[in-house]
């Protein structure tokens, strides 16, 4: 009997950053004077008005039409898919720019960095949609812990990163050296400048002082704007664009499972994920301030309604990072600290009950919370670390000298008489079976 042939295996998807990372022609200087005036004049439109107006020596510059036929050919899928995606975004990230006084088709340095995905993570760990490392997100107010990455949050890091827009301008004066220092760095942009004595972009670029990736980033943002403006003239036909996104803002005092959330709103995790992908745990953090969450549009009012009557008075809520120690079980730690098993498992996103030694728990306990489960005691428990040794196994001889001999006598059998023993378990407690 033939085997039957293997199916074949889909290539991996590209990474986000692909349209970062891709190589072409730079542009040249009278590609960056025409685009520098027709930013200026948008910027110069009233609000709801300011779009660049992309002149005919723009869209027909050779090094531009080196990017669309590109992004229209050998990137066409990975393109195509951005666009859907846009559909979410653009509107509210276009207004969070005019807001700020700056032309809505900046929106496409986005779409260049991240193809606007929330979870877009490069190699110089830059994260979201916008690519803010570390230190420049927090300069910028960004929330960044073990709990929330607010780079990854759509709104939060549009405002960011328009307001790091504005800042760079100002401070190199020209939008092409500030678009190299957003993409680059401003250190790196400032120490070329000083390097090469000069103060025009593409002098800089010319001279190979700034990394390929920078030195390609106008014509491959004007090639991103051109074919996102009109995606059937350049054979997008098929596009199904994703609804934009529209939510409910709600707040909790507490740290809550995303289940708890999602039952009080009557929606799906799923959803709430994609409606908050700063969230980095499956709860939200705990915040005296009060925290806050986006629900579909519509559903606020049963959140609070629910969320009002289930917590009616407030408790004291205790946060504890846990290490689990060798032997340890989960129901033995849910016990210890009154709460249920499944708490554990879905706070830390557990695929089992299995621990294993030296594992990070976090155990949220709430005064206001219900009574733990009544549990088992599993049979599974914490695994040693790699690092721990093994314990020596017994030997065959060993376990058959353990062995009781054949020849003993069995134990009498108790009395039917006897005296039976009752024994008492606490709630959430299971007595030892021998």
């Amino acid at each position: 009997m033939k085997t039957p042939p293997a199916e074949p295996v889909a290539p991996p998807e590209p990474p986000a950053t692909t349209l970062q990372e891709i190589r072409g022609p730079r542009a040249d200087d009278k590609l960056v004077d025409l685009l520098q005036k027709e930013i200026e004049q948008a910027i110069q439109q009233p609000s709801g008005r300011r779009k660049i107006q992309f002149s005919m020596p723009l869209v027909e510059n050779e090094r531009v039409r080196y990017f669309i036929e590109a992004f229209c050919g050998k990137l066409r899928d990975f393109f195509s898919r951005a666009l859907a995606r846009s559909g979410k975004y653009i509107p509210m990230m276009a207004s969070v720019l005019q807001e700020a006084g700056l032309p809505e088709d900046l929106v496409y340095l986005s779409l260049i960095e991240s193809g606007f995905a929330p979870s877009a993570y490069s190699k110089a760990k830059a994260v979201g949609p916008w690519q803010f490392i570390h230190a420049t997100g927090v300069r910028y107010g960004l929330r960044i812990d073990a709990w929330v990455d607010e780079r990854r949050d759509p709104v939060k890091s549009t405002r960011a990163a328009a307001a790091y827009l504005k800042d760079l301008h100002g401070q190199f004066g020209e939008w092409f050296l500030a678009a190299a220092a957003y993409n680059a760095g401003e250190r790196r942009v400032e120490t070329a400048l000083q390097r090469t004595n000069t103060s025009d972009y593409w002098d800089l670029t010319g001279r190979t002082v700034l990394k390929q990736e920078t030195r390609n980033y106008v014509p491959k943002f004007i090639a991103a704007a051109l074919i996102a403006g009109e995606p059937e003239k350049y054979g997008f036909n098929d596009l199904v664009y994703e609804a934009p996104v529209d939510y409910d803002e709600v707040t909790t005092k507490r740290p809550l499972a995303l289940t708890t959330v999602a039952h009080m709103a009557h929606t799906t995790v799923t959803n709430l994920k994609e409606l908050n992908p700063a969230l980095l745990k499956n709860v939200t953090p705990p915040s005296e301030e009060g925290f806050i969450v986006r629900v579909p549009s519509g559903s606020g009012a049963l959140f609070n309604e629910a969320y009002a009557a289930q917590y009616a008075t407030s408790a004291e809520i205790k946060v504890i990072n846990y290490t689990v120690k060798r032997g340890e079980t989960l129901a033995a730690i849910a016990r210890r600290y009154h709460v249920r098993p499944s708490e554990i498992i879905e706070m830390n996103e557990l695929k089992t009950g299995a621990l294993r030694t030296g594992q990070q728990l976090t155990i949220i306990q709430d005064g206001s919370a219900p009574a733990p489960e009544p549990v088992k005691e599993q049979k599974a428990v914490a695994r040693p670390s790699p690092s721990q040794k093994a314990p020596a196994r017994t030997s065959t001889t060993q376990k058959a000298a353990a062995r009781p001999s054949t020849t003993q006598k069995a134990a009498p059998k108790s009395s039917r008489h006897s005296t039976k023993t009752k024994s008492k378990t606490k709630t959430g407690e299971t007595a030892a079976h021998g």
